[in-house]
């Protein structure tokens, strides 16, 4: 009877713990299936993140407003910058700038608008750790379960058993962890080629009126990257062999195109600058020459766009142009002969040096993100007398305007590199070094070097 009764309770017991076993296999496998699928939803396709989703503008733009709330009192003194380069902003405003050194660009109040908050956004939360980058693509938090312990209990003993279910779904977990990682060392690094950002003022919280919850008094607070320069020059140019998005529309991508149907050629189409010229017949009262992005159109050819490069990098160290002669024709205002003519050398070398940087971004994190109707902005000193020591050919390069940003697994399977942005950078490079070689020819050799 006892050995009956002890055989009984020994297979009870068997049983008992093997149902145990089995439900807390069932609960690892439930549980690391569902962290996976967690983890991957996080790098959405399309835009970062879901931007129609009400709950993700008003968490962004409320962060933003926060962010820069200590700057809301000094939105009076904002007055409207000088020598705007480029395209205008949006609804029309220009942009303002304020002192000491930020400028405030217009937010738009479409999806632009929330797509560049959230890029900036993006980056902030990059700069600090994985999770918190993690937290920020979240589109909410989520609730902890009461079970929560005995889960983590049941994937543990799972993982110390060598569940082969919840070990597959364990290497699958660290591999979306892995591309998490990856896309916010990417934003990080790519951080110290944009101009610094302080969030969102002009508008006091998220306003559900708006379709995407911006106000049109909105505007980003950000660095003014011209700041540090006397009488900065600037050249905005629009990256990319196209500014359309994947899924445009025929009649938005046959407007695009025809704006400046070279730009699929050169990956680039210049859409303003600005030099100090004090001499030229357009210059303003402070000796500043501006160019309109009709200018950058008319640059069919490769010796045209290198000619609107050399008229830029000589501006000021020209022989000085007929005073009589009023003509608004840019190619006919480099008058002097090349070989009469200073190329800023140093620098065009220190902007090479800063390219090559981009550049290898771009190339280390080929398939991470794509980037349409995004600018970047070259500029250097333009007063002469205070480019002298250390500050001889001090020069900045900033990537701007990232309203059409998305991730490049969104894209089709041939465009998952973003190779437009990056031929615009080859070909940018390639025009900079041909300066430089007709300065070497000139004057012998130059300091950097001629590899492409």
């Amino acid at each position: 009877m006892r050995v009956q009764r002890t055989a009984t309770i020994v297979v009870v017991a068997s049983s008992g713990a093997y149902l145990t076993w089995r439900l807390l296999q069932w609960r690892a496998r439930k549980r690391t299936r569902k962290s996976v699928e967690r983890v991957k939803s996080l790098l959405r396709e399309g835009p970062l993140l879901a931007i129609d989703d009400p709950d993700v503008q008003s968490r962004v733009i409320n962060t933003a407003i926060k962010r820069a709330s200590k700057w809301m009192q000094l939105r009076e003194s904002a007055q409207q910058m000088t020598g705007q380069v480029g395209g205008i902003s949006a609804n029309k405003k220009p942009l303002l700038s304020l002192k000491p050194d930020y400028v405030l660009k217009p937010l738009y109040t479409d999806h632009r608008g929330i797509r560049e908050l959230i890029f900036y956004e993006a980056m902030v939360a990059a700069s600090r750790t994985t999770q918190h980058y993690a937290a920020f693509l979240r589109p909410k938090t989520e609730e902890t379960s009461r079970m929560a312990w005995i889960d983590t209990l049941a994937v543990a003993l799972s993982i110390l058993w060598q569940d082969p279910v919840v070990m597959e779904q364990e290497a699958k977990l660290k591999e979306a962890w892995r591309k998490v990682k990856k896309e916010a060392d990417a934003l990080d690094k790519l951080s110290k080629f944009t101009a610094s950002y302080y969030g969102v003022i002009g508008q006091k919280r998220f306003d559900p009126e708006f379709e995407f919850g911006i106000h049109e008094d909105a505007h980003l607070l950000l660095q003014d990257i011209t700041s540090n320069f006397v009488k900065p020059c600037v050249i905005d140019l629009k990256m990319g062999s196209q500014s359309y998005e994947p899924d445009a529309t025929v009649e938005k991508r046959t407007r695009e195109y025809s704006k400046y149907p070279q730009q699929a050629l050169f990956g680039f189409r210049i859409v303003g600058m600005r030099y100090h010229e004090p001499s030229h017949p357009d210059a303003d009262e402070f000796g500043f020459v501006l160019v309109g992005k009709e200018y950058g159109r008319t640059l069919t050819t490769k010796d045209q766009l290198l000619e609107a490069f050399r008229i830029f990098f000589t501006a000021g160290m020209r022989s000085r142009p007929n005073p009589h002669d009023s003509s608004a024709n840019l190619l006919e205002l480099a008058e002097s002969p090349v070989e009469d003519r200073k190329i800023r050398t140093k620098t065009i070398a220190n902007l090479l040096q800063l390219l090559r940087g981009l550049r290898r971004w771009f190339d280390e994190n080929e398939s991470t993100f794509r980037f349409f109707a995004s600018s970047v902005l070259l500029v250097f000193e333009g007063d002469l007398t205070k480019t002298k020591g250390s500050d001889l050919g001090r020069a900045s390069l900033k990537m701007i305007d990232f309203g059409r940003v998305r991730r490049a697994d969104a894209a089709t399977d041939e465009s998952k590199s973003d190779e437009g942005y990056r031929k615009g950078l080859r070909t940018l490079h390639g025009l900079l070094l041909d300066l430089l070689d007709e300065d070497k020819g000139k004057s012998g050799p130059t300091l950097v070097s001629n590899g492409r």
